[in-house]
């Protein structure tokens, strides 16, 4: 009797801990941050290491700029009018 007092403790224990666990990690709170929802973020990049890489390669990818601004229409050699069927090339 005592064993499944015991046993019916334990899991009432597991699952208010579960419970307390998932509210920890699901719930937003302003001000606070929990360690936790970063700690687990980490294990895709240590069971899934392909997909953690092509994620933060993605990620990069916003903050990409150009190399070199684009050109004018002012500043290319040729100029083509379709209209006129004319094309004027710039001496340098």
């Amino acid at each position: 009797m005592t064993v499944l007092a015991v046993c019916a403790g334990a899991v009432l224990v597991l699952g208010l801990i579960m419970w307390a666990g998932h509210r920890m990690l699901t719930e937003e709170r302003s001000g606070t941050s929990s360690g936790g929802g970063g700690a687990l973020g980490g294990f895709t990049d240590v069971f899934d290491p392909g997909r953690a890489r092509a994620e933060h390669d993605l990620d990069s990818k916003e903050h990409q700029g150009e190399l070199l601004p684009a050109p004018l229409d002012a500043d290319l050699p040729v100029q083509i009018d379709l209209d006129s069927g004319t094309a004027r090339i710039k001496r340098p």
